[in-house]
């Protein structure tokens, strides 16, 4: 596994308890704001199971809103604007400092 990846997740399973939450948040932060369970699952290479959880979620927390449903099989989510998604950026530039470096991270900053 990629060390970007594996540090993505283990910062994620530290602020969210799940270990996809981070990527799939990544991901919809730089749609173009309205995506599908598949979608992030195929672009993220998870399964669709993996990725349920995460997307429920940011349901719940109302970062997405489920679309109402068309004659398509797979339900669009819509981002909602928030700072959260510039906070699951910041923690990337996190994880990819310090994978740079080597060392463990100051648990202060975050």
């Amino acid at each position: 596994m990629d060390d970007d990846v594996e540090e993505l997740r283990r910062l994620s399973r530290a602020a969210f308890n799940q270990a996809y939450r981070l990527e799939v948040m990544l991901y919809v932060a730089d749609s173009d704001g309205f995506v599908t369970q598949t979608e992030i699952a195929q672009a993220l290479g998870l399964s669709v199971s993996n990725v349920q959880a995460p997307v429920r979620s940011l349901i719940d927390c109302g970062l997405l809103t489920p679309m109402p449903k068309t004659d398509n099989r797979s339900r669009f989510l819509a981002r909602a604007d928030s700072p959260a998604w510039d906070w699951a950026r910041q923690l990337q530039a996190r994880a990819t400092k310090v994978d740079a470096s080597g060392g463990a991270p100051n648990s202060r900053a975050l």
